[in-house]
This record gives C-alpha cells, sequence and structure tokens, in this order.
C-alpha cells in the first residue's frame, strides 16, 4: 500500500471541496457586496434608465418611491404640462413605510395647485422624478462600503493562498 500516494490524493480531494464552497460562496457574497455598495441614478437626461412616473393619489397624501437612501436632490416634473415642480411644492424624505415597514424614500404632494388641473385620465396627479439612490441594504458609511470590498479581495486572496500551499509543501517535502 502507498501511504504517501493516499494522503496526496485525500489532500487533493479535500483541497478540491474547499476550494469549490469557496468559489461559490465568494461568487455570492462579491454579488451582495455590489447590490450594497453601488448607488442607482434614476432618469435625468443622459441616463439610461427610465424617469420613475409616480401617480400621486391627492395633495398631501404620500407615496413610496424606488430605493432606500436618497444620494442627491430630486427633480421634479409635472407628467401632463412637462412644467418643473419647484421644491417647496413637495417633500421628499427618507421614512419607515407603513405598507412594507423598511426604510424607503417618501414623497408628498404639498401645493393644492396640482389638485385638479393636473390629473391624469386615472383622477391621479402625474409626476417624472429624477433622483440617485441607495438601493435596499445600501451601507450608508464610506467606511463600511471600503471595508465589505476588501473583505471580498481578502477572501479571494485566502482562496488563492490556499491552493496554492499544498503544492508548495509537496515541491518542499520532495527527495
Amino acid at each position: 500500500m502507498n501511504k504517501k500516494g493516499q494522503s496526496q490524493i485525500g489532500v487533493f480531494i479535500i483541497l478540491f471541496i474547499v476550494l469549490l464552497v469557496g468559489l461559490i460562496l465568494l461568487q455570492s457574497s462579491a454579488q451582495n457586496v455590489g447590490l450594497s455598495t453601488t448607488a442607482i441614478a434614476l432618469g435625468g437626461t443622459n441616463s439610461n434608465n427610465t424617469l420613475l412616473a409616480a401617480d400621486i393619489p391627492a395633495v398631501g397624501s404620500s407615496v413610496d418611491l424606488v430605493g432606500q437612501d436618497l444620494l442627491s436632490t430630486p427633480v421634479v416634473v409635472n407628467g401632463t404640462t412637462g412644467q418643473s415642480v419647484d421644491a417647496g411644492n413637495y417633500t421628499i424624505s427618507e421614512i419607515v413605510s407603513t405598507s412594507t415597514g423598511v426604510k424607503t424614500i417618501s414623497f408628498q404632494l404639498d401645493d393644492p395647485q396640482f389638485s385638479s388641473t393636473n390629473q391624469t385620465a386615472t383622477g391621479s396627479i402625474g409626476l417624472n422624478i429624477t433622483y440617485q439612490y441607495g438601493p435596499e441594504g445600501y451601507i450608508n458609511n464610506s467606511g463600511g462600503r471600503a471595508l465589505s470590498t476588501l473583505i471580498i479581495l481578502m477572501f479571494a486572496i485566502a482562496l488563492v493562498i490556499l491552493s496554492i500551499i499544498p503544492v508548495v509543501r509537496e515541491k518542499f517535502l520532495q527527495k
């Protein structure tokens, strides 16, 4: 029986399994880190993303918008006339949503001038809103965003080192 050959095969089988599981975990973790560290632009003239067309049911009522964190100054345009809406006519804030229970961006129309003259065919007020936001799970702190990407990088380096160690050890132990 060749015990040295058996131990080498055992090491390579264990190494293969560990690397396979490690690569699967690395891929899924990297996707989540990418989503939680990237801001998304919604709308705008130079953007490939479409405008958010929000139908506001009535003046004074609020609507949950897409995103968790508001990262830029929003631009609101009346959907029926194309006229810009002054910032004093609406409130956009980050709140805990009453419908979902998570942090979200909320839009509330404050100006009664939009009540009857600007309604769409469905009886709601159509507005186009352009803004930059952080998606659900967005990491607010810049240090946290940097650290999360470093963790993925260190994990990838650890997998590379783990794959090299048995080969290097085998070279030095050969006689």
